[in-house]
């Protein structure tokens, strides 16, 4: 299984060997390719070898497993608007997004606006309630980025500092 590791803005990476659990800091640069992700091998000064997968985003995504529930307000020209709801799952969370599982096969497309609704495992169990833009479908999976990003005080900004 491969290490899954971030990529500093300045092309650097932090590499882990998980068997001594050592660290060290890489550039990466010339491994880099901006229309596919990357997989090396890495080699520990231990002698462990692991693959390692490299990740560019802006942001940290913190992994999630937290239940929650969309709302979507349909219209087609003739009806006013009728509500469309049901189950997901936040997969993880960013600074700017999430990555959502449906329970069942969406109603809307890429660049609609939903309200999606959630409690945190943190200590207060906070509910969260973000309208997002849907950025990509694919089958039950969304991509989603906020309508607003949230201030770094609110709950999701302390979570994601967690």
């Amino acid at each position: 299984m491969a290490v899954k590791v971030f990529v500093n803005s300045d092309n650097t990476a932090t590499l882990r060997c998980p068997q001594c659990q050592k660290t060290r800091v890489v550039d990466v640069s010339k491994y880099m390719r901006p229309d596919a992700p990357t997989k090396l091998k890495a080699k520990c000064a231990c002698g462990h070898s692991y693959a390692v997968y490299l990740e560019k985003r802006k942001y940290f995504r913190k992994q999630t497993n937290l239940e929650g529930v969309y709302h979507y307000s349909v219209s087609n020209g003739i009806v006013s608007s009728a509500e469309a709801q049901g189950g997901l799952t936040v997969l993880n969370i960013s600074k700017t997004g999430m990555r959502l599982k449906l329970n069942s096969m969406p109603r809307f497309q890429v660049g609609d606006l939903i309200n999606v609704e959630f409690r945190l495992d943190d200590n207060r169990n906070s509910l969260i309630t973000r309208d997002v833009y849907v950025r990509n479908i694919k089958g039950l999976f969304l991509g989603v980025e906020y309508a607003s990003p949230p201030s770094l005080d609110s709950a999701l900004g302390f979570y994601l500092f967690l």
